[in-house]
C-alpha cells in the first residue's frame, strides 16, 4: 500500500531549513541545557585518566545513549545503531544463505570483520556463522542481536582505527556496549506489523538492577523477539509451461526479511571488597532460530523428486533455517596497588549455529529422499585474559603524563560438525545413464564426516599506550602493540600517534595516524559448505552446486588457494571539534583507510577444468568451486559530519536537533586477477566480487533529527537519505547491471506519560512506504523486483505500539 502524501516530498527539506534557522536565530538564548550525549565520559580510546567527552576527545567517537537506542523504534541493536550512526550501515541481505539471517554492520564502508566489538571494554566473541555472500563476505563477526538491548546503558561507536590499542579486527572502528550498573528497572512491551499486513513482531524487554553486599549492583536483563518473515517475492521469469501451468509457486521463496525468534538473558554485577578492591562479572545467553525460504525448484529437472511420498508433483521452496545457542562470561577483578590502576579479567564466549533445511530433497536419493536435513554445526569459541595497568606521573608540565600497559592471552577455536547421512549422501539416483541427480540436499549440503574439522588457535599481546600535554592545550597520545599468532600467522606489530589541538576552549583540531591488522578467523580458512544455486551454463539453465572449499584443502589448492595472511591497513584520519555552548556542537573528521592483502571471497569458478580438478580430489556432484584468498588492497576515502543543538522553545517546549552524514568511497588499488586451472585462466575476482567492496552499498548516509519534549508529549522524527548504489552480474555482459536511486526514509515515534512511570508511544518505521525503485527481471538467475542489498531494505512501512514503565 502506498501512500502519496505530498508531506513526504517537503519534509527532507523543511527539516534542514528550520535546523539552520533555529541555530542561527536561537543560538544565543538563555536556556538550560538538555541532557546530552555529549557530556557522557567516554571509556572507549580513551585509556588515561583524564575524563574525556565526544567534543574533547582526540579520535571520533559517537555515544547512544539507551533512550535513544529505543526512541528510534527499532526492534535490535544493530538497526538501531544504523539509524543513529551515519558511518554505521546495515545492509538488508536478503534470501540464498545464512547471511541473511545473521547480518552484521559495516562502519565507515569497511567489511563488518574489521570492526571490533567490546562489551564493558572487554572483547566479544565471534559468531561462527560465516557470511559467504555479500557484502561481509568472509566475515564472521560478533552479533550485537545477541546482546539484551535492555541490558544496554549506552554505546561508544569509535570512529578510527584502533589495532594498536585493542588488537585484531579494529581496522575500520570499535563498538562498545556499555551495560547498565544500577538499581532501576524498565519494562518495554511492542508490537507491529507491516503496512501489507506482514512482518508482525512481538518485543519484551526487561531490565531491573538490585543492591547486592555493600555498595554492589546487581542489573538483570531479558529481552524476547518473534518475528514473522515479509517475503515479497513475485513472479520470477519461468513461464507457465516451466512450472507445469499447476505449480503457482513460480516464487523466489527468500525475498524479503527472515521469521526470527529470539531469547537473550543477561545480567551486570560489581561488588566492592574493599576501598581497594571489587570484584566485577557480566553474561549474556541468547537463543534464535531464525528461517527463510529459497530459490523455487522447478519439477522439470532432474533435481527434483517428483514421485514417491516425499515428492513434489508442483516443485516445491525449500526453507533454510540456523539454529543458535550463544554464550558469554566475564569474570574480573580491579583495584588500586601503590599508584597503579589494575584490572584483572578473563571472558570466555560461545556461539553454536546448526544449520538445516525442511521441505526440501536429497534427489540422488530418489523417492526415498527426506524433507528434512540437519545440515551440521559450526561452533565458534574464544577464551580472553587481560592484564591492564594505568597509572599518571608528574613529569613537571600543567597536566600529568598518563601511562597505560597491558597483556592479553587469547585462544580461539573453531570446529564443523557433520550433519545427518542423508544430507551429503550420494544415492545414486539416474534418470537416464549420464543424467543422474546430484548428491546432498538442495540448498545447502551437509557437512561429511570426512569434511568436520576443529582448530585452535592461540594469541599473546603486550602494548603501551602514553598520553600528555607539552602545552596545556596540546594534547599528544601514541600506542604501540605487539601480537603473536601460531598456526603459521607469526608476528603483527602495530603502532598509533594522536594529536589534539585546542585553538581555543570551543575550538579544537585532532588528527590521527596508525596501522592495524585483522588476523584471518579461523573460520576464514576452516569453512567448508557445498550449496545449489540456479544458472546459465554453455547457453544451459541449469542447477548448480558449488563449494566454498578450506583454503588449505587439497581441492582448493588445486584451484590455486594459498594459505591465508593477515590483514594489513594504515589509517589517516583529521578532525575538527567546535562547541561554542553547552547545547550546540559539531564534529569533522576526514579519513583515509588503505588495507593490504584484504580477505575476499573469490567468484565462483565454473567450468570443465574446475570440474575435474574437484573430481581429482574426492570431490564429486560439484560443477564449480569458491574459497577465500588474500585477493586485493584496497583505499577507502571518506568524511564524518555530526552536529547537535539542544533549543528551549520556553513554553513550547524543547527540541534536540541532530544532523549527521558520511561520505565514503572505497578504491581497488589491485586485485588478484586470475589462476592457471589444467592449463586454463580462470577470473579469480569477477565483476561481483569487485562491486561488492566499491560500489554495493551507498556511497553517502545524511540522517536529521529532531526531538521534541512539551511537559508529558515527546516526538522523535528521523529522516535518514541513503545514496545509489549498484548491483552487478558477474557476466561481462553490463545490461544485467541495476542501479538504484537515492531514496529518504522517515521514522517517526510519539510518545505520551501516562504517569511518572509509564508512557505510551506509537510511531513508525519508514512512515511513508518507499521502496527501491523496481526493476525488471534481468534473466531467470537474477533475483528480481527491488535488488539484494538495498540498505533500507525493500519490506516498506511498519508500524508499531509499546508501553514502557519505570519501577
Amino acid at each position: 500500500m502506498k501512500h502519496p502524501l505530498t508531506t513526504a516530498s517537503r519534509l527532507p527539506v523543511l527539516l534542514p531549513v528550520a535546523l539552520a534557522s533555529c541555530l542561527h536565530g536561537q543560538a544565543l538564548q538563555a536556556a538550560e541545557p538538555a541532557v546530552s550525549s555529549l557530556d557522557t565520559v567516554i571509556v572507549t580510546g580513551n585509556r588515561g585518566a583524564e575524563k574525556r567527552t565526544v567534543t574533547t576527545s582526540p579520535v571520533p567517537i559517537d555515544v547512544i545513549s539507551a533512550k535513544q537506542l529505543q526512541e528510534t523504534g527499532k526492534p535490535g541493536l544493530m538497526e538501531a545503531l544504523s539509524a543513529s550512526v551515519p558511518s554505521l550501515t546495515l545492509p538488508e541481505k536478503t534470501g540464498w544463505d545464512a547471511s541473511g539471517m545473521a547480518r552484521a554492520p559495516n562502519l565507515r564502508g569497511l567489511n563488518a570483520a574489521q570492526v571490533l566489538v567490546l562489551v564493558n571494554g572487554k572483547r566479544r566473541h565471534t559468531s561462527a556463522t560465516l557470511n559467504i555472500s555479500g557484502i561481509n563476505a568472509g566475515a564472521a563477526p560478533a552479533d550485537l542481536d545477541l546482546i539484551p538491548i535492555s541490558a544496554i546503558d549506552h554505546v561508544e561507536v569509535l570512529r578510527d582505527g584502533a589495532a594498536a590499542q585493542y588488537g585484531s579486527d579494529a581496522i575500520a572502528g570499535v563498538i562498545n556496549v556499555i551495560l547498565k550498573a544500577d538499581t532501576r528497572g524498565t519494562a518495554v512491551t511492542t508490537a507491529g506489523q507491516g503496512y501489507d499486513g506482514k512482518k508482525q513482531t512481538v518485543q519484551q524487554s526487561l531490565n531491573k538492577g538490585f543492591e547486592i553486599g555493600r555498595d554492589g549492583i546487581l542489573q538483570l536483563a531479558l529481552d524476547a523477539r518473534s518475528q514473522n518473515d515479509d517475503n515479497k517475492a513475485s513472479a520470477n521469469g519461468y513461464s507457465a509451461a516451466e512450472a507445469l501451468d499447476k505449480a503457482g509457486k513460480s516464487t523466489y521463496g527468500g525475498y524479503g526479511t527472515p521469521k526470527i525468534n529470539l531469547l537473550t538473558l543477561g545480567y551486570n554485577a560489581e561488588l566492592p571488597v574493599s576501598d581497594d578492591l571489587s570484584l566485577y562479572s557480566f553474561t549474556t545467553w541468547s537463543y534464535r532460530k531464525a528461517e527463510q525460504g529459497q530459490n523455487f525448484r522447478l519439477p522439470t529437472i532432474v533435481n527434483t523428486i517428483t514421485t514417491g511420498p516425499n515428492g513434489y508433483p508442483a516443485g516445491y521452496t525449500p526453507t533454510w533455517y540456523i539454529e543458535e545457542h550463544d554464550f558469554q562470561a566475564a569474570f574480573g577483578a580491579k583495584g588500586l596497588v601503590g599508584e597503579w590502576d589494575w584490572d584483572l579479567s578473563s571472558t570466555y564466549g560461545r556461539n553454536e549455529a546448526e544449520q538445516g533445511t525442511w521441505n526440501n530433497q536429497n534427489p540422488s536419493l530418489g523417492e526415498a529422499t527426506p524433507n528434512d536435513f540437519e545440515s551440521g554445526t559450526w561452533i565458534s569459541a574464544q577464551l580472553t585474559s587481560n592484564l591492564d595497568l594505568r597509572r599518571s606521573y608528574d613529569i613537571g608540565l600543567e597536566k600529568p603524563l598518563d601511562l597505560s600497559w597491558g597483556l592479553e592471552q587469547r585462544r580461539d577455536s573453531y570446529q564443523v560438525k557433520a550433519g545427518d547421512w542423508a544430507s551429503w549422501a550420494d544415492g545414486g539416483y539416474c534418470v537416464s545413464p549420464g543424467n543422474c541427480a546430484a548428491s546432498g540436499a538442495q540448498v545447502t549440503n551437509g557437512i561429511s564426516p570426512a569434511e568436520a574439522t576443529s582448530a585452535s588457535r592461540n594469541s599473546y599481546a603486550s602494548y603501551v599506550d602514553v598520553g600528555f600535554n607539552p602545552l596545556p592545550q596540546w594534547y599528544w597520545g601514541a600506542a604501540l602493540r605487539y601480537e603473536h599468532y601460531d598456526r603459521g600467522i607469526g608476528a603483527t606489530r602495530s603502532g598509533k600517534l594522536t594529536t589534539r589541538y585546542e585553538f581555543t576552549p570551543q575550538l579544537a583540531v585532532r588528527a590521527t595516524v596508525s596501522n592495524g591488522f585483522r588476523a584471518p578467523s579461523l573460520a576464514n580458512s576452516l569453512f567448508s559448505a557445498r550449496s545449489t544455486t540456479y544458472g546459465i551454463v554453455n547457453g544451459v539453465y541449469q542447477s548448480i552446486n558449488y563449494g566454498v572449499l578450506p583454503v588449505d584443502s587439497a581441492a582448493a589448492q588445486a584451484l590455486g588457494a594459498e594459505s591465508l595472511k593477515p590483514e594489513k591497513s594504515t589509517n589517516y584520519s583529521l578532525g575538527l571539534t567546535w562547541q561554542p555552548s553547552d547545547r550546540l556542537a559539531f564534529t569533522a573528521d576526514a579519513y583515509v583507510v588503505n588495507v593490504r592483502d584484504r580477505i575476499t571471497l573469490t567468484g565462483t569458478l565454473l567450468g570443465t577444468e574446475v570440474t575435474q580438478t574437484l573430481l581429482d580430489n574426492g570431490i564429486d556432484s560439484t560443477s564449480g568451486g569458491r574459497y577465500f584468498t588474500n585477493g586485493a588492497n584496497t583505499r577507502t576515502k571518506g568524511l564524518d559530519l555530526v552536529s547537535s543543538y539542544d533549543q528551549d522553545l520556553g513554553g513550547a517546549g524543547a527540541v534536540k536537533w541532530t544532523a549527521a552524514f558520511n561520505w565514503n568511497d572505497t578504491e581497488i588499488l589491485d586485485y588478484k586477477e586470475s589462476v592457471n586451472i589444467l592449463g586454463t585462466p580462470y577470473q579469480l575476482l569477477d565483476r561481483e566480487a569487485r562491486n561488492l567492496l566499491t560500489d554495493v552499498q551507498p556511497h553517502t548516509k545524511l540522517i536529521l533529527g529532531a526531538n521534541w519534549r512539551l511537559d508529558k508529549y515527546r516526538v522523535n522524527l528521523g529522516l535518514t537519505r541513503y545514496g545509489s548504489w549498484k548491483e552487478v552480474n558477474a557476466a561481462s555482459d553490463r545490461s544485467l547491471d541495476r542501479e538504484y536511486k537515492a531514496r529518504w526514509i522517515t521514522d517517526l515515534d510519539v510518545g505520551y506519560q501516562l504517569t511518572k512511570d509509564l508512557e505510551l508511544a506509537i510511531g513508525a518505521r519508514n512512515l511513508f512506504d518507499v521502496y527501491p525503485e523496481r526493476q525488471a527481471p534481468s534473466s531467470k538467475t537474477m533475483t528480481k523486483g527491488y535488488g539484494v542489498y538495498s540498505p533500507y531494505g525493500f519490506t516498506g512501512g511498519y508500524y508499531f505500539g509499546r508501553v514502557t514503565y519505570n519501577f
